[in-house]
């Protein structure tokens, strides 16, 4: 848990008394003093629960610098205004207040200096990293005054895009579950920077008259440029640069090096070529289409409406017919006939029946799914190559969906976890001929290799965990406790003891599956092999759990936790022979548990040569026992010998006595 005085990383305290700047999606940023130098200007934001901090961003202080733009610092434990714990980020301070809109249009050569030249230079340098910024809007540009140039705003205390609004998103992106968007590519950066510019232009939101859904709709029937800028009067040179950035293939877009040299980017557009568009649309459910990518999207989103007309042959007759386009409609025709010849790759009959898993299902078998949902899956590929991952009208991108499952709906959750289970991710990468076929494949595998793993530390539990580094443990014996870290687990268990029911055990499935990602290698094994927490041997193997916890990550004192094990047995002595060697091991035990050493406790538990000694000194005496027991049988078995004996013994020593007695008087006679 924190420092006693608050203190993030050892270094950094929030200070009250001066909040941060407002931030979308409900993040609060609180400001921040470095006690090694209190003249650095620093801010420090909260992470949500429902938001785990995107990873792989990595620290300001590793690669190359990154103009205009704010990185993290430090991770860590610390407390806000109210005292109560997070998990914070801190990096440096932002310059001033968000741009934000209802200022006034800004004129051209202010967009240019003040906006497009420091955003591309920070896109840039993000590239080089290989990172994305995917939150680029006029609520998170940043600057100290009216003259000066913006900083984007901070990307990576939330997934990507998770709080970008739909309209600054391409349509392939804008559709998805917001927190299941993706990383993507800088080219989704330049369309959101083309968006936001457009925005500071006209000094509003265009198309704010409708929903996202319409302006979804508006796109991909008219293209982004043409829908965002209908009714607008633009200059000649910011129209070319919008329509550069706003193409909808990305390949096609500006980068962020020609973005630093206007003119030249004006010169260097490509010229993309108009869809095909058919004279008489095509109707699926209430939406009417009359290009492939429109069907695709509709196809996807609804996916109930439009398997039937896909069964029957009308989506493949409008394309030859209506389109024009016959090299398309064969590639869905090829597709529904291997659909219906069962074909294990159209149909997905490649893995066995089973049927659909309960919503956050964490064990045993999931079924795979209809065959239906993963030819339309490949048929939305195959119309549109730009297209995300459609599945039961939810949309994803592959590399979203770790982020997705956390916090997600039941129906949701079941959606993203059939989608690992059927190896949607793995045709639906190479549909659409995706250069990063491999390592989704790869990463698939890998998932339902964790999926495979029985017991409380496996199942999607485990692979949410895994999916993502800086999600914090959801178990409630932690009592909201945020803890990210393998090392924050037993202080957060220890504080969080005196108001836990210590009838239970101080672990469940959700510790369990959190440790088998965060922990040391060498303790999964461990792990892996529970299969409730109440067994003997399960005791014993959470108790060496958390005794090597402790002597690995956090060697202070835990009492209370110590104690909460003592109490459910976790330290039990029953098994010891000798009543000598439990006696004094009880009291050694109670001495350790006082003192909050787990691993002390577990030292004399798990003891491997007392244990030997215990049972050696268990055998001699044993032994001794047969022995004893021998001895008694046989005087027992020679008793009616050794009485007859001791009958003819007496009888002899009495007629002796008698005889004795007889001579002594005839002596005495005689010798009177």
């Amino acid at each position: 848990m924190p420092d006693e005085d608050g203190l993030i990383a050892a270094h950094y305290r929030i200070d009250p008394a001066r909040p941060g700047p407002v931030l979308a999606g409900g993040l609060r940023a609180y400001t921040v003093t470095d006690r090694r130098d209190p003249a650095l200007a620093l801010m420090a934001i909260e992470t949500r629960v429902d938001l785990p901090a995107r990873p792989r961003i990595g620290l300001s202080r590793g690669g190359p610098p990154v103009p205009f733009a704010v990185l993290p610092i430090e991770y860590g434990l610390g407390r806000d205004a109210s005292g109560r714990p997070g998990w914070f980020i801190v990096a440096d301070a932002l310059p001033g207040k968000a741009m934000g809109l209802g200022r006034g249009p800004l004129r051209d050569a202010d967009l240019a200096a003040l906006v497009l030249q420091p955003a591309a230079t920070a896109l840039l340098a993000l590239q080089t990293r290989g990172l994305t910024h995917r939150a680029i809007n006029p609520d998170n540009l940043f600057r100290a005054g009216p003259s000066d140039p913006v900083t984007l705003g901070p990307f990576w205390a939330a997934p990507p895009a998770s709080l970008q609004p739909a309209i600054f998103e391409p349509p392939y992106m804008a559709v998805c579950v917001p927190t299941g968007r993706g990383d993507g590519v800088i080219a989704d950066d330049i369309y959101a920077l083309g968006v936001t510019m457009l925005c500071l232009a006209l000094g509003r939101l265009p198309l704010e008259h409708l929903d996202d859904a319409a302006v979804l709709r508006r796109k991909l029937h008219v293209g982004s440029f043409a829908a965002l800028t209908e009714g607008v009067s633009l200059s000649p040179l910011l129209a070319d640069l919008l329509s550069g950035m706003l193409a909808e293939d990305p390949d096609h877009r500006l980068s962020p090096a020609l973005l630093l040299k206007p003119e030249q980017a004006r010169a260097r557009r490509v010229a993309a070529r108009a869809p095909r568009r058919a004279q008489q649309p095509l109707t699926v459910g209430n939406i009417a289409v009359s290009s492939a990518r429109e069907l695709a999207f509709a196809m996807g989103q609804l996916h109930d409406r439009a398997y039937p007309i896909l069964k029957n042959g009308d989506v493949e007759r409008w394309i030859r017919r209506g389109l024009g386009d016959a090299h398309l409609g064969m590639q869905v025709e090829e597709l529904m006939r291997r659909a219906d010849a069962g074909s294990p790759i159209a149909s997905g009959r490649g893995a066995p029946d089973r049927a659909r898993p309960q919503a956050g299902s964490t064990t045993g078998p999931l079924q795979h799914p209809p065959p239906h949902h993963q030819v339309l899956m490949r048929c939305v590929a195959v119309l549109d190559p730009l297209a995300p991952l459609f599945w039961r009208g939810t949309a994803v991108q592959p590399d979203g969906i770790g982020a997705a499952l956390v916090g997600a709906a039941p129906e949701l959750a079941s959606t993203l976890e059939e989608i690992v289970t059927a190896d949607a991710i793995t045709q639906f990468a190479t549909d659409q001929r995706r250069p990063d076929h491999a390592g989704l494949r790869e990463e698939q595998l890998i998932w339902r290799s964790w999926l495979s793993a029985r017991g409380p530390a496996g199942g999607w539990k485990r692979v949410t965990y895994a999916m993502n580094p800086n999600l914090a443990c959801a178990s409630p014996l932690l009592g909201g406790r945020p803890v990210v870290r393998a090392a924050d687990l037993l202080p957060a268990l220890d504080e969080a003891a005196s108001n836990a029911d210590r009838t239970r055990p101080p672990i469940d499935a959700h510790i369990a599956a959190f440790l088998s990602v965060r922990a040391d290698s060498t303790l999964v094994g461990e792990l892996l092999k529970l299969t409730s927490f109440a067994g003997p041997g399960d005791r014993l193997a959470v108790l060496r759990l958390f005794g090597r916890l402790q002597m690995r990550l956090c060697p202070g004192a835990l009492p209370a936790l110590a104690g909460w094990l003592m109490t459910c047995g976790f330290a039990t002595l029953d098994d010891w022979l000798s009543n000598k060697t439990r006696a004094e091991l009880q009291l050694r035990v109670a001495d350790a548990a006082g003192l909050g050493q787990i691993s002390t406790i577990l030292e004399l538990v798990d003891d491997d040569a007392a244990r030997r000694a215990d049972r050696a000194g268990a055998a001699a005496a044993a032994v001794r026992v047969r022995q004893l027991t021998s001895a008694l049988s046989e005087l027992k078995g020679d008793a009616p010998r050794r009485a007859e004996a001791a009958r003819l013994l007496g009888t002899e020593l009495v007629a002796g006595a008698g005889l004795i007695a007889s001579l002594g008087a005839t002596l005495a006679l005689a010798l009177q």
